[in-house]
């Protein structure tokens, strides 16, 4: 009997551990009303633009998609019962950057997209806004008239939020039963224009407003289920591209001094000192302007040539170790207030940084026959602007949410799988445009156009209005 009584209570307490959840989440699992809060990420920027073929591919799209909606089309009207998204036409605002032969060059496609359901009549369930910081989401509404040199979230704002107020009150009219939201990527990425952790928001200002959007959702949904994202810590792309050391042109191979070590750029420093470029300086992509007029070389033969050799590279044209590492830790002290802010008040994180570790990690993330790293152009993360990601990233990118929904709410959502992506553009194994496969970026061209057109993303003189907006009503 005791034997049998000891088993009995056994059995009773596994049950009551099954049963009972191990930690309270908001809301519930219902995803009748789903809406999507963010940046240009939410939004599903590819290779510097926003269209229509990428669109169906951002994080909340595929979300959406798993748990039963259809996209809206162009031509939808407010009663239907589809996700919303503000479409603009391909080659969408950018316009986007494409492959254009096997050098490989990377070059922006001829035109201009143009958004496509303004008049749409209700707001849109993705909200989310490119350029956007975590202020902007309770501060911009759309309806800010323009001025020169703006940033692009401003400019973006008028179309995806059409002067109906801001995107947490736009959110919350449309009584959301589960909303998603990744935001704060902005909020560290000024830097990868800037060249310096000044530009950086201060951990305190990113932690009232984050707490600010988190409370505004919270009290005006109070039902909804809910899950946000962390920020990943990996340098990008567009900060790998360019070597420190001085290269031979031909080769693309660093020229060795006379003690046969590479000869490495110079530059400001960023403390008030010039001097070589030390190990483990990132030298930020549009650095290749000021590089080929001799900036960051030497005043001799051959480079004398070059009307500002002896200048050293601006500060604005390298991140040393020392400014990534501060950067590193001020997006530390985001995550920490993501996860803060999120847990008092019962809100699942989704760990995109994990998702990003493990992408760069060696050998990269191993998904079916595929593997994806951060390589440029071949490695299938991202896209041709080096800091967006491509269709393939968004959707790994949704399906860490998914994976947090499933296990916070004890859901069973299918994750999106990457088969359906074969078929479409820019997801992995690029295409040049006349569909010649890409095997080897080390030869990798990027024109002044495309340049420019990536640096036109962020508005960069102006970034810093951002940080300072203020947090309204929303």
């Amino acid at each position: 009997m005791n034997r049998y009584a000891k088993f009995a209570t056994a059995v009773v307490v596994a049950v009551l551990v099954v049963a009972l959840p191990a930690f309270a989440q908001r809301g519930s699992a219902d995803f009748s009303k789903l809406v999507a809060l963010g940046d240009s990420y939410g939004a599903g920027v590819f290779s510097g633009s926003l269209n229509e073929r990428h669109q169906v591919w951002s994080w909340p799209a595929v979300i959406a998609r798993q748990v039963g909606y259809t996209t809206c089309q162009p031509n939808a009207v407010a009663a239907d019962p589809c996700f919303a998204q503000p479409l603009v036409t391909f080659p969408g605002i950018g316009p986007e950057l494409q492959l254009v032969n096997l050098t490989p060059t990377i070059a922006p496609a001829a035109g201009s997209g143009v958004p496509v359901m303004t008049t749409f009549g209700r707001a849109y369930n993705n909200l989310a806004i490119p350029g956007a910081t975590v202020g902007a989401l309770l501060a911009l509404t759309g309806a800010e008239p323009p001025t020169p040199g703006e940033p692009t979230a401003v400019s973006m704002a008028r179309f995806i939020l059409r002067g109906r107020g801001t995107a947490v009150a736009q959110a919350l009219e449309q009584h959301p039963t589960f909303i998603v939201m990744w935001i704060g990527g902005n909020d560290a990425l000024s830097t990868l224009f800037s060249g310096t952790p000044a530009t950086l928001t201060p951990a305190a200002d990113f932690k009232a407003r984050y707490a600010a959007v988190l409370s505004a959702l919270v009290a005006g949904a109070p039902d909804a289920g809910m899950v946000v994202g962390n920020i990943p810590t990996q340098p990008l792309p567009y900060m790998l591209l360019i070597s420190r050391f001085i290269v031979n042109p031909a080769t693309g191979q660093p020229i060795p001094g006379p003690d046969g070590n590479p000869i490495p750029l110079f530059g400001d420093l960023g403390d008030g000192t010039v001097g070589p470029l030390p190990a483990g300086t990132f030298v930020l992509l549009h650095a290749r302007t000021n590089l080929a007029t001799g900036f960051g070389l030497p005043n001799v033969p051959p480079f004398n040539a070059l009307p500002n050799a002896g200048k050293p590279l601006p500060n604005s044209d390298t991140i040393t170790p020392t400014e990534f590492a501060t950067i590193v830790t001020r997006v530390n002290e985001y995550n920490a207030a993501i996860q803060a802010e999120a847990s008092a008040r019962s809100i699942p994180v989704a760990d995109i940084k994990g998702l990003f570790d493990r992408v760069y990690k060696p050998g990269g993330l191993h998904v079916g026959p595929v593997t994806i790293t951060p390589a440029p152009v071949t490695g299938g993360f991202f896209g041709f602007d080096f800091f967006h990601l491509t269709d393939l990233g968004y959707l790994l990118f949704g399906d860490e949410y998914i994976k947090t929904i499933n296990a916070s709410y004890d859901t069973e959502i299918p994750l999106a799988g990457i088969s359906q992506l074969y078929a479409n553009n820019g997801a992995f194994f690029p295409e040049t445009t006349n569909g010649q496969l890409v095997t080897n970026a080390d030869r990798l061209v990027v024109t002044e156009d495309a340049i420019t057109q990536i640096r036109s993303m962020w508005a960069q003189p102006t970034m810093r209005k951002m940080h300072k907006m203020r947090v309204g009503r929303h």
